[in-house]
C-alpha cells in the first residue's frame, strides 16, 4: 500500500491585497524571461548611446560657444564656410543632409558660424563648380554684383579666412580633384578630338587648292566653333526640335575635367597661382555608410555606438570653429576615408570602373597645390589623452 505524500499549501496571503483584488504575484516564466531581458537591454543600449551621444556633442558645443560671445562690429559679418555634400554610393543625398545636420550643424551654430551648403545631386558637380569658380576668378570674372549691391556691400567687413568643409570621400576628392583642375588648367574647354580632327582635314582640303565645296566651308567655320553640321531634309527637325521631346529632355551633363590627372606635372604654372601663398583650409568629415545584408552585424555595432561618430565629427568641426590647422601631407591626407571607400558596394564600384566614375579614379594632388593647402585638426590636450587622471585631479 503506497502513501502519497501531502501537497504543500501554499502561505496566506495578506488580507488587504485580497481585499484589493490583487492576484498572486509570480515569476516570469522561461519565454517571457528572455523577452523581457532582450528588450530591457536593447533598450539600455540605445538609452546609454543616446545620453553619450548627447554628451559628446554638447562637449564641443561648450568648446567653441564663447565665439559666439565675441563683440563683432556693426558693419562686420560673421565667419563663412563652405560645405560640400554629396550623396553615398547607392543612397540619396538625404543621408548625408541627415549626417550634417546630426553631427556638424549643431558645433557650427554654437560658434555661431554661418555656412553655404553646396549639395552635389550628380558626379563631378562638387569638382565643375570648384574649378568654374576659380577659372572666373583667374579671367577676372570672380564678382558679379552690380552697382547697388557693391555699394551696400563695400563697406562691410567679411571674415576672410572662410573655411571648406567636405562631407563624405567623394565631396572630398571632387574637392581637390576640383583645385588641381581650376588652377592647372585652361582657362577655355579643350576642343574635343572629332572636332580637331574635322578641322585639319578640312583645312587640309583648304590648303591644297583642290575644287572645294560650299559645304565643306561650311563644316570647316562650323568645326572651328565646336558645333557638328547637319545636312539632309532632318537637319530642320532636329535643330528644331518636337515640344513633346524638349519636355523629356534631361539635365545636361556635368562637362569633363578640362585637364586629366596625368597632365598635372607637366602643367605650367599660372601667374594667378604664384601669387597665392595658401588656401582656404579644409576639412574631411567622415560618412560611414555601409549596405548589404551581409553587413549587418557591423550596421548594427554602428547603430550602438553612435557616440563614438558624434565625438569624431564634433573634434573635426571644433576645429573649423577655432582655425585650428596644419600643413597639407599627402601621405596621410590623401589616404583619409579609405575606409569608406572600402564599404562602398561592390556592384557599384565594378560598373563605377566601367564608365569611368570620378570616385574611382585614383587620388592625386600636385605639389604646387599641396603646398598651399592646410587642413583642419584640433591638437589633443591633456583630459582626452588621459580622462582618468583629469577626473582624479577634479575629485
Amino acid at each position: 500500500m503506497s502513501t502519497a505524500s501531502p501537497k504543500s499549501t501554499p502561505p496566506p496571503r495578506n488580507p488587504v491585497l485580497v481585499a484589493l483584488g490583487i492576484p498572486r504575484l509570480r515569476m516570469p516564466g522561461r519565454n517571457m524571461s528572455i523577452f523581457l531581458g532582450t528588450v530591457l537591454g536593447i533598450s539600455g543600449m540605445i538609452y546609454y548611446d543616446r545620453k553619450n551621444r548627447r554628451a559628446n556633442r554638447q562637449k564641443w558645443k561648450d568648446r567653441v560657444s564663447y565665439l559666439a560671445n565675441e563683440t563683432l562690429q556693426p558693419n562686420g559679418m560673421p565667419r563663412k564656410v563652405t560645405v560640400y555634400v554629396a550623396p553615398p554610393p547607392g543612397d540619396h543625398l538625404d543621408v548625408t543632409i541627415a549626417h550634417f545636420t546630426q553631427y556638424v550643424k549643431p558645433v557650427l551654430t554654437a560658434a555661431a558660424i554661418d555656412w553655404e551648403l553646396v549639395e552635389a545631386k550628380r558626379q563631378g558637380d562638387i569638382r565643375h563648380q570648384v574649378a568654374e569658380q576659380i577659372r572666373k576668378e583667374r579671367r577676372g570674372e570672380g564678382d558679379s554684383r552690380d552697382e547697388l549691391m557693391k555699394a551696400v556691400t563695400d563697406g562691410l567687413k567679411y571674415d576672410t579666412e572662410g573655411g571648406v568643409i567636405c562631407v563624405g570621400r567623394g565631396a572630398y576628392k571632387e574637392y581637390l580633384h576640383g583645385l588641381n583642375e581650376g588652377w592647372l588648367g585652361p582657362l577655355e574647354m579643350p576642343a574635343p578630338p572629332q572636332f580637331e580632327k574635322r578641322v585639319d582635314e578640312v583645312h587640309g582640303l583648304l590648303e591644297s587648292g583642290d575644287d572645294v565645296t560650299q559645304t565643306a566651308v561650311e563644316a570647316s567655320k562650323a568645326a572651328e566653333a565646336g558645333v557638328a553640321t547637319s545636312q539632309g531634309p532632318d537637319a530642320n527637325k532636329s535643330i528644331e526640335g518636337d515640344d513633346s521631346q524638349e519636355k523629356q529632355d534631361k539635365k545636361p551633363a556635368v562637362p569633363k575635367p578640362y585637364i586629366s590627372q596625368a597632365d598635372y606635372g607637366s602643367a605650367p604654372t599660372p601667374p594667378e597661382l604664384a601669387r597665392i601663398t595658401s588656401f582656404q583650409p579644409i576639412v574631411y568629415i567622415p560618412l560611414p555608410h555601409i549596405l548589404g545584408f551581409l553587413n549587418t552585424p557591423i550596421r548594427t555595432y554602428r547603430f550602438f555606438t553612435k557616440r563614438e561618430l558624434a565625438d569624431r565629427c564634433g573634434r573635426l568641426t571644433a576645429s573649423v570653429a577655432l582655425s585650428q590647422s596644419r600643413p597639407f601631407i599627402p601621405r596621410i591626407d590623401l589616404a583619409q576615408g579609405m575606409e569608406e571607400e572600402n564599404e562602398w558596394p561592390k556592384k557599384w564600384k565594378e560598373t563605377a570602373l566601367e564608365k569611368g566614375s570620378e570616385w574611382m579614379q585614383d587620388f592625386v594632388v600636385d605639389d604646387r597645390i599641396a603646398e598651399r593647402l592646410r587642413v583642419y585638426q584640433l591638437p589633443l590636450i591633456e583630459d582626452e589623452i588621459n580622462p582618468t587622471s583629469a577626473a582624479a585631479i577634479e575629485g
